[in-house]
């Protein structure tokens, strides 16, 4: 769905225009507060709401809940100068899901599976010899 048609929906239902802007002002404070956050932190987080002066943040994961807390008012007094209504931060862990494992995209050819088949039985390293073996198993199964 386009932006314009959202927009259009939006001005015939004030309720919808309402939680669009409220919705655009959580997005605003999640950008305000990631660009306050070191390295890769942002990735691992994002700003839930705002009640009552508290800022709502969900981490992924309790390491990163427990740098959002230790990092605390360093980031909640900026956000507060810039005009967010803010006074504490909250973090709850709230865990991504796994993601599935990706399907296997490549195998290798009968002749490719000879080709290592060959190395395999004349190479003279061990470790060099255990891995082709394995490599072969692994594609013959």
């Amino acid at each position: 769905m386009s932006s314009q048609l959202f927009s259009h929906f939006g001005k015939k239902d004030q309720q919808l225009a309402d939680l669009t802007a409220a919705a655009q002002a959580i997005l605003a404070l999640d950008r305000a507060f990631k660009r306050l956050l070191p390295g890769r932190l942002a990735e691992q987080c994002q700003v839930a709401c705002v009640r009552g002066g508290e800022l709502v943040v969900f981490a992924h994961n309790g390491t990163v809940a427990a740098r959002l807390r230790l990092l605390g008012n360093s980031v909640v007094a900026p956000l507060a100068r810039q005009g967010y209504p803010l006074t504490t931060l909250r973090v709850k862990v709230l865990p991504t899901p796994p993601r599935k494992p990706r399907q296997k995209s490549f195998s290798l050819s009968d002749a490719g599976i000879d080709a290592f088949a060959r190395a395999a039985d004349e190479v003279r390293n061990p470790v060099v010899k255990g891995a082709l073996q394995k490599l072969l198993r692994h594609h013959k199964g």
